[in-house]
């Protein structure tokens, strides 16, 4: 694959910045259940929401993500950055006696299609075909009380990429469908055309006793509410969410994670211990729609696009189980109109497993 030169040294440049920031270095929590690092694998397809259309609008995305070890050792600026006082204004944090921060860094791909992906021709009333490759740079931080057992997860993630064919989405969509005997997708040529893309979003997460506790059919139950605040040239958008959650016995993480557009949950968790590690959950998030490239078309140049949707909603429904270093986690999402004109909501699955290490 290829990319513009200018991207390739950039984030050449934002890796090695990152590979020196996160050389080995104590933790700043004193919590040995959670002083590892952790590599997580994602898919999501629609091909996993067996019953509904595939090869459609949001139809694949990958992603492979490393998150440190807590570390003490990050610049004052950057720590104190990690939870911006203007947020806390509306979202106060209260006094935490334990705080960890690490540093994190992804590789992801996204693709985008029309429903009809036999057309040669421009389907002006169809979604644009469009793909993001990009790498995501992550600082994440945790404060928690072991008095009240609240804590808080603040995420700040820069997406660094590439938008249109220089992101290579004919070349992976085409050469997979190849493999497993699909029909190619022949409108490629008229997707969004080659652009640099930056994001910078920042999500925080609540986790607290009054929200959980209560016992459902024997089990424990917690909800976990977030939101989020994107501005970029991808996307620019603001989000609120939770999760509910119910297992036998809950983990003190915040869930699983997603790709896209990746809000809600946490790469870290505690490795398992005796019994079921197991839970199920449900969740639901909103988000109010500024900027969407892969609806609104290239910024800064003329480009195929659409009349994107203001408001979308995703509900979700999953399972999760922790296996010694391991967890695993199934998603199925249901999401929204995403565009004026779109005939049905969609529906696609996640495939999450992360190892600690």
């Amino acid at each position: 694959m290829t990319v513009f030169p200018a991207v390739r040294r950039l984030l050449a440049a934002a890796a090695i910045g990152l590979v020196t920031l996160s050389a080995p270095a104590a933790a700043e929590a004193a919590d040995p259940a959670v002083d590892k690092a952790f590599i997580t694998f994602q898919v999501e397809n629609d091909l996993f929401a067996g019953f509904s259309n595939t090869d459609r609008h949001y139809t694949n995305g990958v992603q492979a993500a490393w998150l440190s070890r807590p570390r003490n050792d990050l610049p004052k600026w950057l720590a104190d950055f990690s939870s911006p006082p203007f947020y806390s204004l509306f979202f106060p944090t209260g006094n935490f006696d334990r705080k960890s921060h690490r540093v994190g860094i992804a590789l992801g791909h996204a693709i985008f299609t029309p429903d009809d992906t036999a057309a040669v021709a421009y389907l002006p009333n169809e979604r644009p075909y469009a793909a993001w490759l990009h790498m995501t740079f992550a600082l994440q931080s945790v404060r928690s009380s072991t008095i009240t057992g609240e804590a808080w997860q603040d995420n700040w993630k820069l997406d660094l990429g590439v938008v249109g064919p220089k992101a290579q989405g004919e070349w992976v969509q085409n050469e997979w469908h190849s493999v497993i005997g699909a029909d190619k997708a022949n409108g490629w040529h008229n997707q969004i055309r080659d652009e640099i893309g930056f994001n910078l979003s920042f999500e925080r997460a609540w986790r607290s006793p009054t929200l959980g506790g209560e016992r459902l059919f024997g089990m424990e139950t917690d909800f976990i509410p977030y939101t989020i605040v994107s501005l970029g040239t991808v996307q620019t958008y603001g989000g609120i969410g939770g999760t509910f959650r119910i297992g036998p016995a809950l983990p003190d993480d915040f869930g699983p994670t997603r790709i896209y557009p990746g809000v809600g949950g946490s790469e870290w968790f505690r490795p398992a211990g005796p019994g079921c590690n197991c839970y199920l959950f449900a969740g639901i998030e909103g988000r109010g729609i500024a900027r969407d490239i892969f609806l609104d078309g290239n910024t800064f140049r003329d480009s195929v696009s659409i009349d994107k949707e203001h408001f979308v909603y995703d509900a979700k429904l999953g399972a999760v189980a922790i296996v010694g270093p391991a967890r695993f986690s199934i998603t199925h999402v249901f999401r929204s109109k995403e565009y004026k004109g779109q005939p049905k909501p969609d529906q696609f699955g996640s495939l999450t497993v992360t190892f600690a290490y």
